[in-house]
């Protein structure tokens, strides 16, 4: 019984210490791309040919770095599962609004 209340509570505290590592690390990688240079903690997965957006993986999160032709360079943080055509409307408004 001692044996499985010690893994538990160390299984808890591994989880507990990724989240913060998580929180820490995007942190860091947002403030970074906001400011126009490369995220430290994570990887960049995709490069897309709009102009250049580029999508990075974190731990527990996904930036993706718009810079298309038009003009839209925004920078939008999410966990894993958002993609970029989330944001092909957005996209859209703004070259309309541009045009």
């Amino acid at each position: 019984m001692k044996k499985n209340r010690k893994k538990i509570i160390i299984i808890v505290v591994i989880v507990i210490i990724l989240a913060i590592l998580g929180i820490i690390f995007g942190s860091i990688d947002i403030s970074r791309v906001k400011s126009g240079l490369n995220p430290i903690f994570c990887v960049n997965t995709e490069t897309m040919r709009d102009g250049g957006t580029k999508v990075y993986l974190g731990l527990g999160y996904k930036i993706i770095d718009f810079n298309t032709k038009s003009g839209f360079d925004e920078v939008k943080v999410g966990p894993w599962g958002i993609r970029y055509e989330d944001y092909l409307e957005e996209i859209q408004e703004y070259e309309k609004n541009v045009k």
